[in-house]
Parts: C-alpha cells; structure tokens; sequence
C-alpha cells in the first residue's frame, strides 16, 4: 500500500501530527510520503491541483478538511478533521482578520467534506461538532496518538535551564493564542506569585511573550529540549478554550505529568477528573489557581496522578493505536 499525506502547512500541531502518522505508517512497511505545501495554499487551495504532489501513485491520499479538496483525483480520499473553528463559543476569542479567514476556511471545508471519500474527527467532541456545524453525520473517531517511547519520563538534572529549586514549575506548550488561553496567563501567574514559574515554548510559530509575570520563555525548542521540558516541570497547564484533541497534553501524560485544563472542548476525553488532574470551568482563573495551589501542596497526589496518565497513554492513545485504525480504514478504501 502507498499512502500519500498531503495537506498545507500550517505551523501548528497538526503538521506534527502529519509527522507522526507518516512516520508510524512506515514503521508498519506502508509506503508513505509527506508532503507539507507552503502555507501560501491556505488562502488559495483550489490552486494546489497547478502544482505537483506525490499523490500520483498513492493508493489512499490523506489530508486536513481545511484544504483536502484540492488533492481530490481517482485516488480514494481520507480527511481529517482537527477542530472545528466555527464553534459560536470561540467567536468572542478571534480576531477580525481570524474571523474573516475562517469564514472562508468554512467554505472549504464544506467542500472537502462533499468530495472525501471518509472522514476522521480526532475526538468525539469534534465529531459531534462536525454535526452541529456542518450537519455532516458519516465521520468516524480516530484519537490522536503520541509515541510513548519518545515521550516518557526521565531523570532531567535540578540545574537544566538554570531554575529556582523550590518553585513549583509550571509548562504552557504550544502557540500564544488566545483559543489557547495565552491571554488568562498573565492573570493566572500574577495571582499565584514568585512562588510559583511558568515555562512558555514559542510553539511552532516562533512567538515569545514578555506580558507574564514569573515566568520564562524558553522560545522553540527541538524534540529532546522538548521532552526535558515536560520532564523538568511539576504539572502541565493548558487553559485553552478549543482543542480537537492536544497533542500537547497527551505528550505531558505520557512524561508523567498531571494536566490542570478547562471542563469543555475535548479535554474530558483526555484528562480524568481527579485521577489525572483537574478540569476547571472555562475561563474561571480562580479555580485554575486554587487547583495549581492544591497540586502544588499536595506532591503524594501529584505523582499518582502523573503516573495515571502514564498508564492511560501507554493503553488508549499510542501512535500504534492511531496508526492501526488508519490502516483499517485505507484497506476499506
């Protein structure tokens, strides 16, 4: 079998994601090719069938609902639907200009859901917002999955990056937007004070931030900095408002980490309430607090939650999970 995953660039966790399929199909002995178009196409996608891809000869061609249309040919289609942006609870949280790009992102996402021939949601909620949204009711659930044996933990020395020993060290991983929460940070920082830092990553888009109080922008980090990162922190934080399914959480999980989110997108699907960490009411900063601080006073605790999610990754959400569901639905194609 030839599998060709070609979608556009996005410089976001789904081109990671791409990676990641790409690389466990391989291993299996599927023949795979990944190919990442300049993120020009996403404004323009009906232009990508003037350019060549490596789709000429694939069995299956696999991509992203945002542009997959434009790959359409003979060759059965699988696209996959990463989060659904038109969610009316985001509309308050987007720019003008994301506003404007997303109504054109709808129409195209309408087109490939019209020309694919199956199609994956990355979680439950997603797929049930594909209903609500689009009224599209045929799309089945593939969870993302992470390799854990790239992600797990390890012993990280107490001087990596030079951090204070007796704070608690908190991670925020992933691009500063506000559908992330980035702007609840400073708030959240502030009220928990110098006895608490937050580590910030750049996420894939080169950003940094200078806004939030005791914290430390370690700006973009390769794989293993990464890793060591999850590794050196006491909990993962992500106060985001939308996520199809958080690569970022489920790699803290599988370091062993405890995740502090918010009780809404598809965050329920990952983080079991009380067993490995906390969901907090949307935009609540106090609760999200009030959970850090409890963690944070409560280590016994902390650690068994972080070896729970351990466990949970290890049985639910591999890439060899992820990647043999794939399978199963190209052989169908």
């Amino acid at each position: 079998m030839k599998v060709a995953i070609n979608q556009v660039r996005g410089n976001s966790g789904v081109d990671v994601w791409a990676q990641n399929l790409c690389e466990g199909l391989q291993r299996t002995g599927v023949s795979c090719n990944l190919d990442l178009l300049s993120g020009i196409y996403q404004f323009c996608p009906g232009l990508i069938p003037l350019r060549k891809t490596t789709c000429d000869d694939a069995d299956v061609i696999q991509s992203h609902t945002w542009n997959g249309f434009g790959f359409r040919n003979e060759t059965p289609l699988v696209v996959t639907e990463h989060g659904v942006l038109h969610d009316p609870l985001l509309e308050p949280y987007k720019s003008l200009g994301q506003k404007l790009f997303h109504r054109q992102v709808f129409k195209f996402e309408k087109k490939s859901l019209a020309l694919a021939d199956a199609v994956v949601c990355v979680s439950e909620d997603t797929r049930q917002k594909l209903v609500e949204v689009f009224g599209y009711t045929d799309a089945r659930v593939i969870h993302n999955g992470i390799d854990e044996s790239i992600f797990r933990p390890r012993e990280i020395a107490d001087t990596m990056w030079d951090l204070p020993k007796k704070k608690t060290i908190l991670l925020f991983a992933g691009n500063l937007s506000r559908r992330k929460g980035a702007d609840l940070l400073p708030e959240i920082m502030r009220t928990l004070g110098d006895k608490y830092l937050l580590l910030t990553t750049s996420g894939n888009r080169n950003q940094s931030q200078n806004n939030i109080p005791h914290s430390r922008d370690l700006g973009h980090l390769n794989l293993e900095q990464l890793i060591d990162a999850y590794n050196r922190c006491d909990l993962f934080i992500l106060p985001s408002r939308l996520e199809g399914l958080s690569l970022s959480t489920l790699e803290a999980m599988a370091c062993a980490k405890p995740v502090i989110a918010f009780n809404c997108s598809s965050f329920p699907e990952l983080v079991v309430e009380g067993k490995g960490g906390f969901l907090c009411e949307r935009d609540n900063v106090k609760e999200m607090v009030d959970r850090i601080q409890y963690l944070s006073q409560n280590r016994q605790l902390l650690s068994g939650m972080g070896k729970f999610n351990r466990n949970r990754i290890e049985t639910e959400f591999t890439l060899e999970n992820m990647v043999s569901n794939y399978l199963q639905l190209y052989r169908t194609l």
